[in-house]
């Protein structure tokens, strides 16, 4: 009888514990928005004292992208690239060269850097007898 006792104790035990209590999931419901990928910029330099001269300009709606870039190489020439990128087709682009446009960039200087200590002098002057 006792032992009826306890499992009746343990199992009203159980039962208030879990069995009284219905767990809710809360719904929750996650929102995708989709705003496909939008921007544009763009850019330029021009450095006559060191020859820098280049600019860019790029704009992308979803997955078309297209754009230009131009530079001066060192030796004078102007290169200027336009491409274009639209979904999975690869990279696409078309190369202009125009020689001669730009006189060529400056050599770089180099100058050898001097020691930063003096030449230390002797002591010792031979005396003026000796010639």
């Amino acid at each position: 009888m006792i032992k009826f006792v306890v499992l009746a104790i343990a199992i009203t035990a159980v039962h208030c514990q879990y069995g009284g209590y219905q767990k809710q999931e809360a719904e929750y419901k996650e929102e995708q928005y989709y705003d496909p990928p939008k921007y544009s910029f763009e850019y330029s330099v021009h450095d006559p004292h060191t020859g820098d001269i280049k600019s860019q300009k790029e704009e992308r709606y979803g997955d078309k992208t297209q754009g230009y870039y131009s530079l001066v190489e060192p030796d004078g020439s102007q290169r200027e690239v336009h491409y274009s990128v639209e979904g999975k087709s690869g990279f696409l682009a078309q190369v202009h060269k125009e020689p001669g446009k730009y006189k060529p960039a400056p050599e770089p200087a180099y100058y050898k850097p001097q020691p930063s200590y003096h030449q230390p002098q002797p002591a010792y002057q031979k005396p003026s007898y000796y010639h």
